[in-house]
């Protein structure tokens, strides 16, 4: 019950008792104006809490790919070829605990040309740490989660992170952050209204002016980015400093880039300025020894396009170049959604039919692998056809069924060993918890033979490696903690001599 002259908002309108009287005015909001975004990209909508008034405010999209090219918050470009860890953006004042870690490495180049590595997203107490390995011309995503390894979908109360054969993308929603990794390209959105001038790295300034983007951990403003990125190292007193850029061929204008000016992206040519991604392009396609690293510009250009509502379809223009090799039987698509429908009816209701604050997450497409048109992915670790060892077990994904079926694992058995040497015997006393093995009398070793294992935990650790000139540098790798073993089946323990053979577990 209001009392005479009070007022409150209901459905955007000002309902306000005046002597028994209910008035009801419209909501005024405050003038709206639209800024100019140094970044070129279209200011967004920010509704206020009452979801009623809102006001224009620019992105902050940080972007880098290649050997490596980087854009900043505010738009600014420039190439830098690191092969350390550096800092891509990090809070001035730590209001969120939340920074972004690139690990860069000599990649294809005689002139020591660096590409992106891998992709580390600090957060609260959570890392969040990114990569890819390619097995037989495919990619595959390795996403580590406080050094464990996790299969996307993933999904806690302060993150999700989405994987689609080509890219992994982590949305913060309290945040409002993104962070998208392809390997050869990564991307970081934040809003403005939260990190407006709390930004340094090499990422830059939040803020809508370019002027100040070069700023170094001291808060001066270095003249150029490309001088500046060298000062922001993560942990790592050992980075040689960065080769000098070669120049580029005489006469050198690859084709592949000229794609970026066709008609192909045409319609997004008025949205995000095209010029940067092209100068990234032919400086790689130039100098790289394989020419086809230029299609990692192409794909980051059809990426932010695709951000922006603007679908291209590009790589069937690009003569072969540019194609992508899913995992059969999946296929490439320009435009799918960031999580794909499962027959896994609990999956498919955690991750797409909850309306929470993952949602806005629903309506993005970017290019990605998936199940060819009027199939259904299985499961969300599984392709149909597909098979996999899970618990000493060897699973299928039936086409025909959509259905898995899973069999016992046959193990290898190890070959006997046959003594030579006549007059000695060797006793095998079995040991909890040991394999099955053979002992060799020429070599004197017991041979293990321990199988159907798989690991439990994994971390990533570091260690530092020196030259034989002297110089230092740390290397990353992933240590395996602990394994789980299906122990086999041994036979009893017994006494031999001669040319018998021995099987059983245990130790001479």
């Amino acid at each position: 019950m209001n009392l005479n002259g009070e007022s409150k908002l209901e459905g955007c309108q000002n309902v306000t008792c005046i002597d028994g009287s209910v008035v009801v005015r419209p909501l005024q909001c405050p003038p709206v104006i639209k800024p100019v975004c140094q970044n070129t990209y279209s200011p967004v909508k920010v509704y206020d809490e009452s979801g009623c008034c809102f006001k224009y405010e620019c992105q902050c999209i940080c972007s880098g790919w290649g050997d490596p090219h980087y854009i900043t918050f505010d738009g600014t470009y420039y190439s830098f070829q690191g092969n350390c860890s550096y800092v891509l953006v990090k809070e001035i004042d730590p209001r969120y605990k939340f920074s972004v870690v690139i690990e860069n490495y000599y990649c294809d180049s005689p002139n020591g040309l660096s590409c992106p590595k891998s992709l580390t997203v600090f957060y609260k107490s959570y890392e969040i740490f990114m990569t890819q390995k390619e097995i037989n011309g495919i990619f595959e995503n390795l996403i580590y989660v406080n050094h464990k390894l996790v299969t996307p979908a993933y999904e806690n109360n302060d993150f999700r992170i989405t994987e689609n054969g080509i890219e992994t993308v982590v949305y913060i929603p309290a945040i409002s952050a993104w962070v998208k990794f392809k390997g050869m390209m990564f991307s970081i959105q934040l809003p403005f209204s939260k990190f407006y001038n709390n930004t340094e790295g090499q990422c830059g300034t939040c803020d809508n002016n370019r002027k100040d983007d070069c700023r170094l951990p001291n808060g001066t403003i270095e003249s150029s980015c490309g001088d500046m990125a060298r000062h922001w190292p993560f942990n790592d007193t050992h980075c040689l400093p960065p080769a000098p850029t070669p120049p580029a061929p005489p006469g050198c204008d690859p084709a592949i880039c000229k794609v970026l000016h066709s008609r192909v992206f045409e319609k997004c040519h008025d949205v995000i300025s095209v010029e940067p991604f092209y100068e990234g392009c032919k400086f790689d396609s130039c100098h790289m020894i394989n020419t086809s690293i230029g299609c990692s510009s192409l794909q980051i250009y059809a990426a932010a396009c695709a951000a922006e509502g603007i679908c291209i379809d590009w790589r069937s223009y690009t003569d072969g170049k540019c194609d992508y090799k899913c995992e059969s039987p999946r296929v490439y698509e320009p435009c799918g959604p960031l999580i794909e429908p499962t027959c896994n009816s609990r999956y498919n209701t955690k991750f797409l039919a909850v309306n929470n604050e993952f949602s806005v997450m629903d309506t993005l497409r970017e290019e990605g692998c998936y199940c060819p048109p009027g199939t259904t992915l299985s499961s969300p670790s599984s392709n149909a056809g597909s098979t996999w060892v899970s618990d000493c077990q060897e699973c299928v994904c039936l086409s025909e069924t959509l259905t898995v079926v899973c069999n016992p694992l046959t193990c290898p058995t190890a070959a006997p060993v046959i003594c030579t040497k006549e007059g000695q015997g060797y006793e095998y006393q079995p040991v909890p918890g040991q394999c099955c093995g053979t002992y060799s009398l020429e070599a004197q070793l017991f041979q293990h033979s321990c199988s159907c294992c798989q690991e439990k935990a994994t971390s990533k650790k570091e260690v530092s490696m020196v030259c034989t000139d002297g110089r230092k540098f740390n290397h990353s790798y992933i240590y395996i903690e602990e394994c789980s073993c299906l122990q086999t089946e041994c036979a009893p323990s017994e006494v031999s001599s001669g040319n018998k053979s021995l099987e059983s577990p245990g130790k001479q």
